[in-house]
């Protein structure tokens, strides 16, 4: 970018005036209904208000795409980050804070008689563990000005509740180990604000500079990654740590798609599962302690997109089973080449539209997991419901791969090997698949932010997808030059967290069906007193009018007319899973939570009773 600064090219309601380097803002901003971030002494205008006191109204057309119609507004409010604590009132999703607090959520203000920043009046203390992140408090406009109820990918938004919630966030910049900024990146055009934003904290505080962007990361949910934003922003950012969804290591130039993923610098994360991401299959995991203890009996499950037209696959048609051959590179190829030589297979069920998809993912012992255009998210579900994971996706690293071993869980084969692929799985021995399958009940929790969502199976969180971020940042810090792959080799804590306590993920797998079993001896029956099997999940419940419905939904009823004493009413974890009981769930105390979309408790759901003070939520992982 050269010697460009946006410091001058922020719109004025996005707050970029400094008016006071020392820390406070002029008399005006407090006066004209504005925010004065201390730090820095910026004053930021709620979203009707322009200028860099707050001194005039802006129009309509200026903030109209940042609200919405207030009888809306006053049924579905926009939620703001954490709820803004305590110390402020909530607008279309904007944090008034009252005066003295400041920040996205105002949560941060001046320690008395210093210029030194502290969180929720010094009764927030960082955990023990490392590492400690601190969050660059931006224009708003760039970061937590938006709709988080109605963004289809509400990561960033997830992952920032969440540091103050669990403890890693630091006020004390010097101190941090980390530097999280949280500009939003979904599109390719975001790329431009990526580079706005790096310049902005360049003018205003040190330690992008000192650090050559090192220890900085950022939190891209696009498609494909680093690869999606422009060349300009993508070398802005060389020693920025990516953390994105798309693990492509090399440039696939038939579909031009750019390398993506840096293995030891970015991290490739899972997809938050929301409502649009399988969160509604994932209420009923089959690897929860109560689900139903059926052998599976399917061999190869794949139901989703096949065709990159969009069209649906015809078996009398030639390569690709396809109505034309655009968009050939999608998926790269692998949703039709399975189609193609697999379709008809017995014990196969490969489709476009599955109406029993929910019982499917119960009964299936393998699940392809492909590319999309771009990122898959079908690894983690399929994971998360208890059915080992085909990967083939030559070249894409998949979720916190290589820093952890996916061949402990899953299987990974070269697209090569579609035509034969009935022999490769024919070829594991029940014995590696028994292994494979206890595994999946530690690396599924890896796979998933129960901590932000609920759990899935009774878990508390200790080794969720958020912790495993912090492990890998840890260790990227603490080993700047060693491999990712070794991770688990070079360092005791990173392998224990891997393994989930346990020598391996096998061995806590198998411990723990063993104490589910345990807890739970006996599977209920439907509530007719029949006995849960195959045939009877996919015939409909008596009585439903539904199309293609099947028994799951009659089941949970079952389930949850059990009494307390069969389950308890507090889990450490509040439960999203049809499973529990109602008292056990995110909802039934504190915080309304809102499983099916992205309303999560401030902090977190392990957040759910704290919500009012995240200085006292519970901190599963120290």
């Amino acid at each position: 970018m050269g010697g460009m600064s946006t410091a001058g090219r922020l719109r004025p309601q996005e707050g970029a005036a400094i008016s006071n380097v020392s820390g406070r803002c002029r008399s005006g901003c407090y006066a004209n209904g504005g925010i004065c971030i201390e730090e820095l002494g910026r004053c930021d205008c709620p979203k009707h208000r322009l200028g860099g006191d707050c001194e005039r109204n802006a129009s309509f057309a200026d903030f109209a795409h940042l609200v919405q119609e207030p009888k809306v507004e006053q049924r579905y409010p926009y939620p703001c980050l954490n709820a803004c604590n305590g110390k402020g009132s909530c607008t279309w999703g904007d944090c008034s804070c009252r005066p003295g607090y400041f920040g996205p959520d105002c949560s941060a203000s001046l320690r008395p008689g210093t210029n030194r920043t502290w969180l929720l009046d010094g009764s927030y203390t960082p955990r023990a563990a490392r590492p400690h992140v601190y969050v660059y408090d931006i224009p708003h406009n760039y970061s937590s000005w938006r709709n988080a109820l109605r963004v289809d990918r509400p990561l960033q938004w997830v992952f920032w509740q969440r540091l103050l919630g669990s403890g890693a966030l630091t006020a004390d910049g010097d101190a941090a180990d980390w530097y999280y900024i949280p500009v939003r990146l979904r599109s390719t055009t975001d790329g431009v604000r990526l580079a706005e934003c790096i310049a902005y904290i360049r003018a205003h505080w040190p330690w992008f500079d000192r650090l050559q962007g090192h220890r900085h990361f950022i939190i891209h949910t696009g498609d494909m990654g680093r690869g999606e934003v422009m060349d300009e922003a993508r070398a802005l950012s060389e020693n920025v740590t990516w953390l994105h969804h798309w693990g492509l290591t090399e440039t696939w130039k038939e579909a031009n798609w750019k390398a993506a993923h840096r293995p030891g610098k970015d991290i490739v994360v899972p997809v938050y599962m929301d409502a649009r991401y399988g969160s509604g299959h994932i209420i009923h995991s089959g690897l929860h302690p109560r689900a139903p203890r059926l052998e599976r009996t399917g061999t190869l499950l794949f139901s989703g997109r096949i065709c990159g037209d969009k069209s649906q696959p015809d078996p009398a048609k030639p390569w690709p089973h396809c109505a034309a051959r655009k968009g050939d590179h999608y998926s790269q190829g692998v949703r039709q080449m399975v189609h193609f030589y697999h379709h008809d297979r017995i014990g196969y069920r490969i489709t476009t539209h599955n109406p029993s998809y929910a019982v499917d993912l119960l009964r299936y012992r393998w699940c392809l997991s492909p590319s999309g255009g771009g990122h898959g998210h079908r690894q983690a579900l399929v994971a998360a419901m208890g059915c080992v994971p085909l990967v083939i996706a030559d070249n894409v690293s998949q979720p916190f791969e290589p820093e952890m071993d996916w061949s402990a869980f899953a299987l990974r084969l070269p697209q090569a090997d579609i035509p034969v692929l009935h022999q490769r799985l024919a070829a594991v021995d029940p014995a590696t698949l028994q292994r494979l399958q206890d595994a999946l009940l530690c690396a599924a929790q890896h796979l998933i932010y129960s901590s932000s969502l609920g759990s899935f199976m009774q878990e508390d969180g200790s080794w969720d997808a958020f912790e495993f971020t912090l492990q890998i940042l840890r260790m990227q810090q603490t080993y700047p030059d060693l491999e990712p792959q070794d991770y688990a080799r070079m360092d005791e804590q990173f392998r224990t967290f891997v393994n989930c306590g346990e020598q391996d993920m096998a061995t806590y797998g198998r411990k723990l069906r063993e104490a589910h079993r345990r807890m739970y001896p006996a599977v209920p029956p439907f509530p007719d007193g029949t006995n849960v099997t195959w045939e009877r999940l996919y015939e409909p419940a008596p009585n439903s009018t539904a199309p293609h419905s099947t028994s799951l939904p009659w089941l949970f009823g079952a389930y949850l007319r059990r009494t307390s004493a069969d389950q308890p009413n507090k889990l450490q974890l509040c439960s999203t899973s049809n499973w529990d009981v109602m008292k056990a769930r995110c909802g039934s105390s504190g915080y309304r939570h809102v499983s099916y979309w992205h309303a999560i408790p401030p902090g977190g759901s392990a957040c759910n009773d704290h919500a009012a003070d995240l200085a006292t939520c519970p901190r599963t992982w120290q």
